[in-house]
């Protein structure tokens, strides 16, 4: 039994640094309703927002049972379709600032509270102090 030839390579004798020429096309008239590439690829710089506030969201965390973990994720999942969660951290963020929402409109007549930044929460065994185990 005799082995068939190999196929030539169309990128063989090509080179990154002398790139093909492109061949000329027979029909003229589907080229012409495809939009043009550019010629070169550009960056384009993502203009930074006024405000100073980042791309994504501030990444937060905490501590939770794994039994709870796991009911959270057994909710949203049971309930994507219906209820458009998609994933855990748009879960999340939904039910903490409806929290943040019930507070303020007991606490502080429906206004938001003055923002608190990261360290200026009770750390470690202070913050352990109030925890609900």
């Amino acid at each position: 039994m005799t082995r068939p030839t190999p196929r030539k390579s169309s990128l063989a004798g090509s080179s990154p640094v002398t790139p093909p020429q492109p061949a000329a096309q027979a029909d003229p008239a589907p080229a012409a309703s495809v939009p043009a590439a550019p010629a070169t690829a550009t960056r384009v710089a993502v203009p930074k927002p006024v405000d100073g506030k980042k791309k994504y969201p501030h990444k937060v965390s905490f501590y939770q049972d794994p039994e709870d973990t796991a009911r959270v994720r057994g909710a949203i999942l049971y309930t994507m379709t219906t209820e458009g969660n998609r994933n855990l951290s748009q879960f999340v963020n939904r039910a903490v600032m409806a929290e943040v929402e019930r507070l303020e409109a007991k606490y502080n007549n429906g206004e938001p509270f003055p923002s608190v930044g990261a360290r200026e929460m009770p750390q470690g065994g202070a913050a352990a102090a109030g925890s609900e185990d």
